[in-house]
């Protein structure tokens, strides 16, 4: 074997270049935004751009390869390529980021669809069994070496720096190592994988090459799997038959192996079923789709064992329409054997797309399934005038749900407009969900339950936004509220101290060790529990005044958390910042007086 040139492999870097330049683009962008990410200010920002950027990535090279195929070039092409890079645009302005997990799985549901389009978008109206097996098998080898190769450069690199460190004194950042993975991820890795996408499709009509370390991969490996696996799912079948026990929701693990490195090994061997001497293929794919239904259905059942007591999530929701993908995929190949194998990335592709926005996205069937949860469970018959703790907890974890979700328009449904404000709730975060969501239950005079087990009922959260201009002329001084580690602030001779008393709900400012003013934060708290405005913990209302032993203060709230127990309030942790004014007058020392 002929290895390339350094001249040749240039010559087809520079092919890949002009072919893909849009492609190369978007990972240039995303290895740039990645980069400023690491330890950088606005990283939200930047990871945010480096995510989006990378969808482009799978979303230019399905629209370039549809392009080619049908001779679109100048304008045409452009316009397209374009507007994809606008719908990334687009999306970039509708979705936050992925600190929410549903926002995560919408982005993840996004990327394996436009992943999906690669290897069917050329062949849309087009289809050819036999080139479309082809073109994807060499995107399947692109894709191995591109992981290998790229890796092993990274790997040759970072022992290259980290020599320069140790064994010549040259700083490297350990920041370094990171931006270098974004490098070899996003262009190194995707400009190998576009070297191996074949430009001349047509042509792989008359290709019957079938590489041997494929068909080693998929008979002696693969297939020997699938066959565990099938074994271990029919006795576990038998054994919910013998025992009559519902099937445990660890089933999904086993069911999504089989079924990926089963599809995995039938893709693979696919061009083979119809030669001589390979009777074990049509054996193996016979019983494959076989064993799949029964297996697809016992997912269901323990995934609707879920589902019927505690509503839909995007992962249920998602899991359940992934199992019926599952069956109804095991149905058509079974009874139909001849059925093309791009249905298989195709019907993928659309129920993911089709569940990502609008009425029918996983986000909207699980917001719809919760409200009408906490419904149900707000109508169950009371016992002695309450009802009962089991059903309080579930109408906790949904209304944390919707919360999660900024669902205020369908919690105000779900509660029956018993609490006002909710559609119309401030932005809901993780400091202040817990409080908002313990002053909707207490409107309904139910027990809020945290979601954490570690975390005891009662918690509550607040924070303020933008502190409104304050009038400070009562005040001489000013300073942060940090109670924790506060150190002693002298004011005019005065050594002062802020001390957090967190069982008596107190601040106390200690002026040489002894306390002078004393700030009451359980009316505080109680005040932001009010349910006609649940958990909107306004700057305005989170605020503590004081005014003893001459000297006036005011505490500035930006955040507090702490419990309510059946004596009272326990704050936890407190910060703002303290006003101090005196309302006698100080003596006035003459200069040079001890």
């Amino acid at each position: 074997m002929r290895f390339p040139s350094i001249a040749a492999l240039a010559a087809r870097a520079r092919e890949v270049l002009l072919r893909f330049p849009w492609v190369l683009a978007a990972g240039v962008v995303a290895a740039f935004a990645a980069i400023n990410a690491v330890n950088g200010p606005n990283m939200d920002y930047w990871a945010r751009l480096s995510m989006v950027a990378a969808l482009g990535l799978p979303l230019l090279t399905a629209l370039t390869l549809f392009a080619e195929q049908r001779g679109w070039t100048g304008v045409g092409r452009t316009a397209l390529l374009a507007g994809a890079v606008l719908l990334l645009a687009g999306f970039y302005q509708v979705w936050p980021g992925p600190e929410e997990d549903y926002q995560a799985i919408r982005y993840v549901q996004l990327s394996a669809a436009l992943h999906l389009l690669v290897a069917f978008l050329p062949f849309l109206g087009r289809f050819q069994r036999d080139v479309f097996w082809q073109y994807n098998r060499r995107l399947f080898e692109a894709i191995l070496k591109a992981v290998l190769f790229s890796g092993v450069l990274f790997l040759g690199l970072v022992i290259a720096l980290a020599a320069l460190d140790k064994l010549f004194g040259v700083d490297v950042p350990g920041e370094t190592y990171a931006r270098l993975w974004f490098v070899m991820a996003f262009v190194a890795n995707t400009w190998i994988f576009l070297g191996g996408v074949p430009d001349n499709l047509p042509a792989l009509a008359n290709d019957t090459d079938y590489p041997k370390g494929l068909k080693v991969l998929s008979q002696y490996i693969l297939t020997p799997l699938v066959t565990i696996y099938l074994v271990l799912l029919t006795a576990y079948i038998l054994k919910i038959l013998v025992t009559g026990d519902w099937p445990s929701g660890w089933i999904g693990y086993l069911v999504a192996s089989v079924a990926v490195v089963g599809l995995l090994a039938f893709l693979l061997v696919a061009p083979l079923r119809d030669r001589e001497g390979e009777g074990w293929i049509r054996t193996f794919s016979r019983w494959l789709f076989i064993g799949l239904m029964p297996a697809a259905v016992m997912f269901l059942l323990a995934l609707w064992k879920r589902i019927d007591p505690y509503g839909l999530t995007e992962l249920r929701v998602l899991g359940f329409l992934m199992g019926l993908w599952l069956l109804g995929i095991a149905l058509c190949f079974t009874i139909r054997r001849n059925t093309g194998i791009h249905i298989i990335p195709i019907s993928l592709a659309v129920l993911l797309l089709a569940t990502l926005y609008g009425p029918t996205s996983a986000t909207s069937l699980s917001v719809g399934s919760q409200g009408r949860r906490i419904r149900a469970l707000l109508a169950q018959p009371a016992e002695g005038g309450e009802i009962s703790t089991s059903a309080q907890v579930e109408v906790s974890s949904a209304v944390q749900f919707l919360l999660r979700h900024n669902a205020g328009s369908a919690l105000q449904r779900a509660v029956g407009g018993k609490v006002p404000g909710l559609a119309d709730l401030p932005p809901v975060t993780n400091m202040n969900r817990d409080s908002i969501a313990a002053a909707i239950l207490d409107s309904l005079n139910l027990e809020y339950t945290p979601p954490y087990p570690n975390q005891q009922a009662g918690y509550f959260s607040y924070s303020s936004g933008e502190s409104p201009p304050l009038e400070i002329r009562d005040y001489d001084y000013t300073f942060p509220l940090t109670p924790r580690d506060s150190a002693p602030v002298v004011l005019d001779g005065d050594s002062l101290t802020v001390r957090l008393d967190s069982a008596a709900a107190m601040v106390r400012i200690l002026r040489h060790g002894e306390p002078v003013l004393a700030f009451d934060l359980s009316t505080v708290v109680d005040s932001l529990k009010r349910p006609d405005n649940p958990g909107k913990a306004t700057a305005r209302r989170m605020r503590a005044a004081a005014e003893e032993n001459g000297m006036r203060g005011m505490l500035q709230i930006s955040y507090m958390n702490g419990r309510r127990t059946n004596t009272g309030v326990k704050i936890s942790d407190v910060s703002g910042q303290v006003f101090l004014g005196y309302t006698t007058p100080r003596p006035v020392t003459a200069p040079g007086t001890p």
